[in-house]
């Protein structure tokens, strides 16, 4: 059970020091935001057992990031990437995913306020960390990506479909969940505080996924 296994993390990986509240309703509270829930909405559900506040439901969250934010790195056949366009204080930044096409593992995300060759070189640089070969790379039609993939001496493939599936799936399942935000993020949300909250939405599916 995914509950289960995200409270047996929190208790090995040492993620919350203090006992004031249960891990199972830490681990609760995660999922329940990871699944589309509003801070609020989730301490309301949760305050049966445990005290009700929003910015305590928030903090747990971006804690979740702890539980899975490094791959393992390996020897990998092939990924896919791509980025899609988020509002941040209101100018549009770029969220970039690379996806292991038999695993569905997400191996690393990115948040830049730009989408040129360079940040795709400084992306894939980020991926290549968890593989252990130079693994084949299916990209879609995006001109930023020739010179970077040409300069890492990777092999590449143009695909809409077929193979890039799992990650605009990925992209589908992190967009419907952003819509609750209207893909805008708080006024105050420092980029920081957006490429956490990602982490932590990663580190969930990851768990999910295996």
């Amino acid at each position: 059970m995914l509950l289960t296994r995200i409270v047996e993390l929190l208790e090995s990986e040492k993620v919350f020091a203090r006992r004031r509240k249960t891990n199972e309703a830490r681990a609760l509270g995660t999922l329940l935001i990871y699944l589309g829930l509003s801070c609020r909405k989730t301490e309301e559900v949760l305050q049966c057992f445990a005290d009700k506040s929003y910015e305590a439901a928030k903090q747990r969250y971006h804690r979740a990031k702890h539980l899975f934010e490094s791959p393992e790195k390996k020897y990998r056949e092939a990924i896919a990437i791509d980025e899609t366009k988020i509002k941040i204080h209101g100018k549009w930044h770029y969220l970039w995913a690379a996806i292991d096409i038999n695993s569905w593992e997400i191996l690393a995300i990115y948040i830049s306020p730009s989408r040129s060759c360079y940040d795709t070189l400084l992306f894939l640089r980020m991926v290549l960390r968890w593989c252990v070969n130079k693994p084949h790379v299916y990209v879609d039609g995006g001109p930023w990506y020739r010179w970077a993939l040409q300069r890492l001496g990777l092999s590449w493939e143009h695909k809409t479909f077929g193979e890039r599936n799992a990650i605009e799936q990925w992209f589908s399942i992190i967009k419907q969940r952003i819509k609750q935000f209207y893909k805008r993020w708080p006024h105050n949300a420092r980029l920081e505080t957006i490429l956490s909250w990602c982490l932590a939405f990663v580190a969930i599916y990851n768990l999910r996924r295996t």
